[in-house]
C-alpha cells in the first residue's frame, strides 16, 4: 500500500489557480454543497485512515488553513501515529498558526509558483485573481517556518508563464528540505475549461529543471512529470471518498464512513511502483532539529542557572549568562549587584547597553544555552523556555543554598524590580508566558533533570 495519503479536506480556496488540478466543483455541485465534510466525520475519516496503515498524511484543499478544525485534524492525526504535514497557499499562515500547531505539525508545504507578482496575477495565483502576495511574503514565511521548527518543502507548478523563470534566489534563501517540482497536469473535470494556455511540452519542463540544476547543493529536487504524477497519489476528497487521476481525471470511491476505508480504497487506481519512482518515500520522519540558541528565563530562584548548565551538558552547548555579565559591570562600578540593578531601574540606558553588547555577541555564535529573562526579545533564531516557580518552593530554595539574607520579602523585591526594571526600559513584561516557546511551572516537576528532560522533549516540537 502507498504509505501517505492526500486528504483534501476542503473544496473552498481564496486563490484562483487556473492550473488546479484539484477544483472539486464536480464534487460540491453533486454531492457537497458547502465542499467539506463536518467536522466529526473529517475526524473520522482521519483515524479511519491510520487505521488501515498509511504512516503520513497530508492535509490539502482548496486551502485547508480556511478550515477553523484544522488544528483538531492535524492533533488528531498525530496522536494516532501518523507524520503530519499541509499543503497551503500561505496566505493564512499567522505568527499564531504556527506558534499553536508545533506540537503536532511536522511539515508545512507551501506553494511558491512565481515571485514575480504579474505571473502569479496571470496563473490565478492570485486572491480573486487580481491580487498576488508580494515577493517578500514568501521569504518571510519560508524564515517563520522554519524557525518554529517545521520541516519545510515547497511546491512549484512548472507552467507557460513560469518554465523560463528563476526561483534561485527564493530555493536558495528557504533551504526547504525538499522542492517539489510538478508539471501544469491537465484533469478533465477539474481543469480542462482553464488550463489549455498554462500546458507546457516536456522539453519547456526540463528547461526548467536545467536552469535549476545548480540548486541542489541546498535542497532536494523532485521532479514530476504529467506521467509521473497520474496514478502514483493515494488522495481522499473533501466528501471523505478516496479518489486517483490514473486515467488523467478522478475515479472515486465510496465514501470511507460508508463503506470503511478498508474497502474504500481498494476502489481506487494506486500504482506502488510509481509511487517510488517519483521519490514518494523519504525521510518524512523527521530527526528533531534541536534549535542552536535556547533561552532560560524565570523568577528569582527558579534554577535557570542550573537547568541552563545542566540542559548545556546534555547537548554538548556552551552555557552563558547575562547574570555574570551584569555583575562584571557592577564589579567595575565598585557596586553590588543589587545596588547596580537600582542603578539601572534608574538609568535605563546602562541596561540597554548591557544588553546591546550582549545579544549581539549571542546572536553571532551558535550552539548555546542562554541564561537571559530578556532572551524571548534579543536572542534570534531561539527556543525561548520560562521557568515559573512559587513564592514558597523559592524561598526553600534560597535557605538550602544556604542565602540567610534573602527571605520571602526579599525575593518578591527582587522578582518585583527585575519586572519594572524591564518594563521601565524596554515596556517589555518579562513574566508574560505568552513570550515563551515553552513555560514550565518548576513546582509540578521539581528536579533540575527532570525540567531538563522535559525541554528535551519539547524544544524541536
Amino acid at each position: 500500500m502507498i504509505p501517505a495519503v492526500n486528504f483534501h479536506l476542503w473544496e473552498p480556496c481564496n486563490m484562483r489557480c487556473k492550473f488546479c488540478f484539484a477544483t472539486f466543483q464536480d464534487v460540491k455541485h453533486s454531492i457537497l454543497p458547502k465542499g467539506h465534510l463536518p467536522k466529526e466525520q473529517a475526524l473520522e475519516v482521519v483515524l479511519q485512515l491510520a487505521e488501515i496503515g498509511f504512516e503520513k498524511i497530508t492535509f490539502a484543499g482548496g486551502e485547508p488553513t480556511l478550515c477553523p478544525w484544522l488544528p483538531d485534524l492535524i492533533a488528531t492525526a498525530k496522536q494516532a501515529g501518523l507524520t503530519t504535514m499541509i499543503v497551503t497557499n500561505g496566505s493564512k499562515l499567522t505568527d499564531s498558526f504556527l506558534q499553536d500547531n508545533k506540537q503536532h505539525l511536522d511539515w508545512i508545504a507551501i506553494s511558491v509558483d512565481s515571485l514575480n507578482i504579474e505571473t502569479n496575477l496571470a496563473t490565478g495565483r492570485a486572491f480573486s485573481s487580481k491580487t498576488a502576495l508580494a515577493t517578500e511574503h514568501y521569504f518571510s514565511l519560508a524564515d517563520k517556518v522554519k524557525q518554529h521548527g517545521y520541516g519545510l518543502k515547497v511546491n512549484t507548478v512548472v507552467n507557460r508563464y513560469n518554465f523560463s523563470e528563476s526561483m534561485s534566489e527564493f530555493i536558495r534563501h528557504a533551504k526547504p528540505v525538499r522542492w517539489k517540482v510538478l508539471q501544469a497536469l491537465p484533469i478533465i473535470g477539474q481543469n480542462d475549461l482553464k488550463i489549455e494556455d498554462l500546458k507546457i511540452s516536456a522539453e519547456q519542463f526540463q528547461f526548467f529543471l536545467d536552469t535549476h540544476a545548480d540548486i541542489s547543493d541546498c535542497t532536494s529536487i523532485v521532479p514530476e512529470s504529467n506521467e509521473q504524477m497520474l496514478g502514483s497519489y493515494a488522495m481522499v476528497d473533501p466528501a471523505g471518498r478516496f479518489y486517483d487521476n490514473a486515467e488523467g481525471k478522478h475515479n472515486y470511491s465510496r465514501p470511507i464512513l460508508e463503506i470503511g476505508a478498508r474497502l474504500a480504497i481498494q476502489q481506487a487506481n494506486y500504482d506502488f511502483d510509481k509511487f517510488l519512482d517519483r521519490g514518494g518515500i523519504y525521510r518524512w520522519k523527521r530527526q528533531k532539529l534541536i534549535p542552536k540558541r535556547i533561552t532560560i528565563s524565570g523568577e528569582v530562584a527558579s534554577g535557570k542557572s542550573t537547568v541552563g548548565k545542566l540542559l548545556a551538558e546534555k547537548l554538548d552547548y556552551e552555557f552563558v549568562s547575562i547574570g555574570n555579565r551584569t555583575r562584571e559591570f557592577a564589579a567595575n562600578k565598585g557596586l553590588s549587584i543589587v545596588q547596580f540593578q537600582k542603578e539601572c531601574l534608574g538609568n535605563p540606558e546602562t541596561d540597554k547597553q548591557i544588553d546591546s553588547l550582549f545579544s549581539n555577541e549571542c546572536n553571532s555564535k551558535e550552539e548555546l544555552i542562554i541564561d537571559y529573562r530578556l532572551g524571548f526579545n534579543f536572542i534570534k533564531d531561539a527556543f525561548h523556555v520560562y521557568l515559573k516557580v512559587s513564592d514558597e518552593t523559592a524561598i526553600e530554595r534560597v535557605k538550602k543554598a544556604h542565602r540567610p539574607n534573602e527571605t520571602h520579602l526579599t525575593v518578591a523585591i527582587r522578582n518585583e524590580t527585575f519586572r519594572n526594571q524591564f518594563l521601565n526600559a524596554y515596556n517589555l513584561d518579562y513574566t508574560n508566558p505568552n513570550n515563551y516557546d515553552l513555560v514550565i511551572d518548576v513546582d509540578d516537576l521539581g528536579s533540575a533533570e527532570q525540567i531538563v528532560e522535559f525541554i528535551m522533549a519539547n524544544i524541536s516540537n
